[in-house]
């Protein structure tokens, strides 16, 4: 049995004690006494004591084991001298089996003083005469008090005994460097982990090096004030992070948790925590961010090459983008013209020596990338004063349409020239030549719809110009014969007048279909190039050419939102024939003369910065509709002349840099809305505007008597 095991037995038996109070306390004595009648004294002066004695007799070392292994015992009494046992060897057998708190009293009648004094100091708690009994009872009491006293001071020193070193070994074997330092500066406790961390030998060589933390162990010096300033502040950092020199000068990351030691006053006196190793994590945190970095930048600049038609923009958004996110000192763009290299973009170039780029293994390289058309790093020894890191080159080439058009060249640190930083920086180019090369082509494009469109305004105008012409040959050849007919007919009819009813009948008969022949005409004219519009603008000439319609049986609601100002000519006249054609449409196919038209000017409030105003044209009608998807019929209901009428509303709305939509339904009608900005040109609206080429045939009216 161990010592703990007897401290936490003998704590038990206290513990039944103080649970007996109530009733007759229980005593349990193990008798070391080879005399029955002199147990029997001593058991007769304890039950008198107030006690129910539990009890046993031994007279051997043997009996007295056996006891103590069987029984846990509050007190054992002993006689000093038996014939085969003694006083002395029990308390050795006690102190053998860790039975050190139990108390021990000998009670003899045959005993010096000597004795006495050397069993006491052996470890007897007390020595009674056996004439004097009177005293057991008194002498048990106190050694029971005095015994548990000890217990209590041996058990709390058991417990800071095993803390202390329940602490020395995480002190010592602790993941973390645990410290405590002076309010200066000075290094005063480290556990072994704090010392090779910083890469000493041992705490005490460590403590032993650093006077001075600031000076000594901070790659930067603010930092140990800004820690200072916190933990004045706070009285605790936490997660502090900041770089450290080794004992060999390499740079380390820490991150430190530590809290302020204040003395008796309150002020502060040294500082106390642990400090962790995170330079693999910064490490891998600044991989991870890198990487983040490049992938996000590749794919923006997928994102921004592929959004731009512009090569200066492509190629500024390059340079900006490598230089980014592979720590470029310069970048450059060179072009391949008259058999040499010209520098067409750059960045940074002012931060290399003037002359790197002429060096001969910059030329070299730019020489090899155009004959082999693959990438070339090199080194470029520039330090100064041979000091600092050298610079690595790298040329790619610049391919467009499967030919090299020139070189990028990229300038920085070493790592440059790693093979994962090339790769990327020759992604990048070849989205940047493929970006050049669709640049091309959208702008060879845009410039053959530039022609189309050309030509398409030149048929416009042509087509302006045939109306004008035939409106001019009807209203100087066709109209002017009508109308003299009809005047020279009315004439004949007042002098002439027939004598038969017949022949008045006649007379009349011809004179309406001369009559009618003069209406058809201006209708043509106006049909052909409406003066309305040229007298009074589009809102008028609309309101005219409807009123028409009206009397015709047409359900039109017309609203003209427009102001009173005269739009462009080439405005006007590209939506009045759109509304004619639009019209034209809903007679033709519709089956329903019900119309709602509308002229908006947008937008209703004022402009916002680059916005320009626009004229929205919208025409509804509720007839039979029609599909529109239809590859058949897209863009009109049948017929191929059809067809041409609605793609001729898209190219004039198109024109002018204006939207055409159309949107119909089986049942529910068609609707037809364009969008035309405003732009900038003459406005009003004589014919010349549109077609070059004077017009005063249209100002006057030919018909001023009114006929219809």
């Amino acid at each position: 049995m161990t010592t703990q095991d007897h401290i936490s037995r003998a704590s038990s038996s206290v513990s039944r004690r103080a649970k007996d109070v109530a009733g007759v306390a229980t005593l349990r004595v193990l008798m070391v006494e080879d005399s029955a009648d002199d147990a029997l004294f001593m058991l007769r002066e304890l039950k008198r004591g107030g006690y129910k004695v539990l009890h046993e007799r031994v007279d051997t070392a043997e009996g007295m084991k056996a006891a103590l292994e069987k029984q846990v015992w509050d007190v054992v009494v002993s006689d000093h001298a038996m014939p085969s046992f003694s006083a002395p060897a029990a308390l050795e057998l006690l102190k053998e089996n860790g039975w050190l708190d139990l108390p021990f009293i000998i009670v003899s009648g045959h005993i010096g003083e000597d004795a006495a004094v050397r069993a006491m100091k052996a470890g007897a708690h007390d020595f009674i005469a056996k004439d004097s009994l009177a005293r057991l009872v008194p002498a048990i009491e106190r050694a029971l008090r005095d015994a548990e006293e000890r217990r209590q001071r041996r058990q709390v020193q058991d417990a800071l005994r095993l803390a202390e070193e329940k602490y020395r070994g995480i002190f010592e074997n602790a993941v973390e460097g645990i410290f405590q330092t002076t309010a200066g500066g000075k290094l005063v406790t480290a556990n072994p982990m704090m010392a090779r961390i910083f890469g000493y030998e041992s705490p005490e060589e460590m403590i032993e090096a650093i006077r001075d933390l600031k000076e000594q162990l901070y790659v930067e010096p603010m930092r140990r004030a800004e820690f200072v300033r916190r933990m004045r502040q706070d009285g605790r950092v936490l997660d502090f992070e900041t770089q450290f020199y080794r004992k060999d000068g390499a740079v380390i990351w820490t991150s430190t948790n530590a809290r302020a030691v204040r003395g008796d006053s309150g002020e502060i006196v040294g500082f106390e925590g642990s400090v962790e190793d995170i330079t693999d994590r910064k490490r891998a945190e600044s991989k991870l961010r890198r990487s983040l970095d490049r992938l996000v930048a590749l794919h923006e600049a997928g994102s921004l090459l592929g959004s731009t038609l512009e090569p200066e923009e492509i190629a500024t958004r390059l340079l900006e983008i490598m230089r980014r996110i592979s720590g470029l000192t310069a970048a450059v763009i060179s072009l391949h013209k008259a058999g040499h290299l010209h520098v067409w973009r750059s960045v940074g170039l002012e931060n290399l020596k003037p002359k790197t780029r002429y060096s001969p293994e910059v030329r070299e390289a730019q020489e090899d990338v155009m004959k082999s058309e693959k990438s070339r790093a090199f080194l470029l020894d520039d330090r100064r004063d041979g000091e600092g890191e050298s610079t690595a080159g790298l040329c790619m080439p610049l391919r467009v349409r499967e030919r090299t058009i020139g070189v990028l060249e990229a300038y920085g640190p070493e790592v440059l020239a790693e093979r994962d930083t090339v790769e990327i920086l020759e992604n990048l180019t070849n989205q940047a030549a493929s970006a050049f090369e669709n640049a091309q082509l959208y702008g060879e494009l845009a410039k053959r719809e530039k022609r189309l469109q050309e030509l398409v305004g030149k048929v416009l105008v042509a087509q302006e110009e045939e109306r004008r012409r035939v409106s001019y040959d009807v209203h100087d050849g066709l109209a002017q014969v009508a109308a003299a007919a009809y005047q020279h007919l009315q004439v004949f009819a007042q002098y002439n007048t027939p004598s038969s009813e017949e022949g008045r009948e006649d007379l009349e008969r011809v004179s309406g279909l001369v009559r009618q022949t003069v209406g058809e005409a201006r209708r043509i004219i106006a049909n052909l190039r409406p003066t309305a519009l040229d007298d009074f603008g589009l809102k008028s000439a609309v309101r005219l050419h409807l009123d028409t319609l009206r009397a015709d049986g047409w359900d039109i609601s017309y609203k003209a939102d427009i102001g009173n100002e005269r739009l462009p000519a080439v405005t006007e006249t590209a939506i009045f024939r759109v509304i004619q054609e639009a019209l034209n449409n809903v007679g033709k196919h519709a089956g329903s003369r019900r119309v709602d038209l509308s002229l908006e000017r947008l937008p209703v409030g004022p402009l916002a910065p680059g916005e320009r105003p626009r004229i929205r044209l919208t025409v509804r009608d509720y007839g039979r509709g029609f599909v529109v998807e239809s590859p058949e019929n897209r863009g009109a209901p049948s017929g191929p002349g059809e067809r041409v009428g609605m793609t001729g509303m898209r190219e004039r709305i198109a024109l002018l840099g204006g939207d055409f939509r159309v949107a119909s339904r089986p049942g529910e009608g068609t609707l037809v809305v364009a969008e035309v900005p405003l732009l900038e040109g003459p406005v009003g609206g004589i014919a010349e505007d549109v077609t070059g080429q004077a017009a005063d045939h249209f100002v006057s009216d030919p018909f001023g008597d009114g006929l219809e």
